[in-house]
Formats: structure tokens, sequence, C-alpha cells
């Protein structure tokens, strides 16, 4: 071998080497900032009222469910369909609040990632990191509306409750 193809060759590795290095220090800057978002976002929690302020769900930054509220007064305002509306609209609510906190939490370590080769750049054939990342948080599939059982007015409503028409059909 030439001693200028030797020359050429360090060079090149020298250069790959310095890339190299670049790379593995934003690495460790995003897997240190990644475990301390992670940590944050495991002692997170989000919370969300129904519409009719009746229920109130706190989920954890996975969206599941850790409290819910309802209010005292509920079973005198509403019915049990309406309450049910309700509670599932406060958890939809509630885990879509928790998927944004998420999305924000994370949203930074793609502006970091975009600053950088994505691995086939580097190996070709090589699976890609960045679909790998894309694929963690997918756009969430739209949630239908609730559809609101037909209300009762007040004089039904404290007819249902007096006789006791939530026990009828057991």
């Amino acid at each position: 071998m030439a001693d200028s193809e030797r020359a050429a060759q360090l060079a090149r590795n020298e250069a790959l080497r310095g890339e190299i290095d670049d790379l593995m220090e934003v690495f460790e800057q995003q897997r240190r900032e990644l475990a301390e978002t992670s940590a944050r976002l495991a002692a997170a929690t989000v919370t969300a009222w129904s519409s009719d302020n009746l229920v109130r769900v706190t989920s954890n930054s996975a969206g599941v469910p850790v409290e819910v509220h309802i209010e005292p007064d509920a079973f005198k305002r509403s019915t049990p369909q309406k309450l049910a509306a309700a509670m599932t609209e406060a958890t939809q609510a509630a885990a879509r609040l928790a998927s944004e906190e998420a999305q924000r939490a994370f949203g930074a370590f793609e502006q970091v990632g975009a600053n950088i080769p994505d691995l086939p750049d580097l190996v070709p054939g090589a699976p890609s990191i960045k679909d790998l990342m894309n694929s963690l948080f997918p756009e969430p599939a739209s949630v239908e509306a609730t559809v609101q059982p037909a209300g009762m007015d007040d004089e039904d409503e404290d007819e249902y409750y007096r006789n006791r028409g939530y026990l009828e059909g057991r």
C-alpha cells in the first residue's frame, strides 16, 4: 500500500472516529435526559373533569386511571346512564392529556435527534432508530364522541329516584 493511500485511509479513520465520538457524546446526553424525563413522567399525573363536572379522573402518565372522584350529589343530579357517560368522557380526556404530556416531554428528543445521522446513514441496511422512536408514539385513533342519552327533566328525574326506577330490571 502506498504511503499516500495509507495516509488517506488514516485521515478517513480519524474523521470517522471524530464523528463517532461526537455521536457518542450526543447519545450519552440523550440517555441522561431520557432517564430524567422518564422518571419525571413516571411520577406525573393528569386530571380531567367530565363536561357536567360530576366526575373527575386522575391518570398516570400512561393514561391509566389512578383515582376516580364522583361528586357527592351526582346521583341526585344525574341518571346512571349519564353518569356512566360522564365517567367515560373524563377517563378519555385524562388519557388524552397524559398522551399529550408524554409527547411534549419526549418532543425535545426528536429535535436533538434531528441533528445526528440515523443508523442507516452510517451502516447501510441497519434499522432506523428514528422510525423506532416514531412507532413509540403513533397518532392516536380518533375517539368517537360519546352519545349522551336523552335527558330527563327535573320532575321526571325526581320521580325516577323517588320510585327507585334505577332498581328496575334487577
